[in-house]
């Protein structure tokens, strides 16, 4: 890790390739729709990445897992944005926005609220070595896709409040 570069760039390791892996009923969800990511990873996925992760510092090791959904989804590392991460016991949900959906929405809608939240829930399968990294991945459950909702509500208030209109 490289502590003088910015976070998103800090780790600079080659983006490993990763598979995925729909659950059987969702392999015709078209990806391309997906507004939002959570990523769910254990502790125990935290120590054996191969990648160190800092519990005190843990955005260069989010925004990587990012590149690895990134690319995994859409071919491109560049494709996702940090949105929030949660600690709930041994797990961290680490949120992400597709920023080419994002973008496609802002563009679509005047309203922010409008846009069609389309969230899916991510997990790494343990990693094995020498083989590639396995993204198993689903619709959202109805909480996470609340808590995505309630954190761009939350984005979006703080935005209008540091820039209020004249």
């Amino acid at each position: 890790m490289d502590k003088t570069l910015p976070d998103t760039e800090a780790i600079t390791v080659p983006v490993p390739t990763a598979e995925l892996a729909p659950e059987y009923r969702y392999s015709a969800f078209p990806v391309t729709d997906i507004s939002h990511f959570v990523v769910q990873l254990d502790s125990i996925m935290q120590s054996i990445a191969g990648i160190p992760y800092d519990s005190n510092m843990p955005w260069p090791f989010w925004f990587l897992i990012g590149k690895i959904v990134s690319k995994a989804f859409f071919s491109d590392e560049g494709r996702l944005e940090w949105l929030n991460a949660v600690r709930v016991r041994t797990r961290e949900f680490i949120a992400f926005t597709n920023i080419q959906s994002n973008r496609v929405s802002n563009q679509d809608k005047t309203d922010i609220e409008e846009a069609k939240l389309q969230v899916v829930e991510v997990d790494f399968s343990r990693p094995q070595p020498g083989e590639v990294l396995n993204l198993f991945w689903k619709p959202a459950r109805p909480i996470i896709s609340k808590k995505v909702q309630d954190w761009l509500d939350y984005s979006s208030t703080r935005a209008a409040e540091d820039n209020p209109r004249c």
